[in-house]
């Protein structure tokens, strides 16, 4: 039987009914049982997060409580350093054995930038990236695979591809629920009410 792992990354700060929604659409259209949310530490193309990776990995851990279809790894906030994605497929390579088989769920408006990331192809080549496409970039999909094509090459354009995964368009945005906490409205809706209730406690994006 296949290690399979299937991975949704982020800053999650904070994480919200959204991103939830989303990795659930992707595991119902790829057949996953289980979606692992994985926290960055200091990711290398974003601001620094405003809530402590502690913070942010413990509401991830209240979002999904009592919910089989999610768990939650800390591996990246245990880490120091900036948080590269090559570098975390090779730390579970070493802890679960070459044999694993990571999937690896982004969002579309990363394709443009996914060429930049650390040793990009061999992260193409490591991990099957799986692309959460919501409106509107059913419209803008094929140019921005099209523009893959002429920068990493064929081969690995057509892998990822091959990963792309339709899923609804949820208009919830961690930088407006940051910015609604910061102007003391409320965000019940946005986020589960166990996050909302830990974001009080402990103050967090009052600014």
């Amino acid at each position: 039987m296949t290690d399979r792992m299937v991975l949704y990354g982020g800053t999650f700060d904070p994480v919200h009914y959204g991103h939830l929604i989303t990795a659930r659409s992707v595991a119902e259209a790829r057949g996953y049982d289980k979606v692992v949310l994985l926290p960055s530490a200091s990711p290398p193309h974003k601001a620094p997060a405003s809530a402590g990776g502690a913070e942010r990995l413990e509401m991830l851990r209240l979002a999904v409580a009592g919910d089989p279809m999610f768990d939650v790894c800390d591996i990246e906030i245990r880490r120091t350093g900036k948080s590269y994605t090559f570098d975390t497929l090779e730390a579970l390579r070493e802890s679960r054995g070459g044999g694993v088989e990571v999937h690896w769920i982004v969002g579309a408006d990363m394709l443009a930038d996914l060429p930049n990331w650390h040793r990009a192809a061999e992260v193409v080549d490591l991990a099957t990236i799986i692309i959460a496409l919501r409106p509107p970039w059913h419209e803008r999909i094929k140019q921005a695979l099209g523009d893959l094509v002429a920068r990493m090459g064929p081969e690995l354009a057509g892998k990822l591809a091959g990963g792309v995964v339709t899923t609804p368009l949820i208009d919830i945005s961690s930088t407006d629920i940051r910015r609604r906490v910061a102007s003391g409205l409320p965000i019940r809706y946005l986020v589960c009410d166990a996050v909302a209730d830990f974001i009080r406690e402990k103050g967090l994006y009052r600014g």
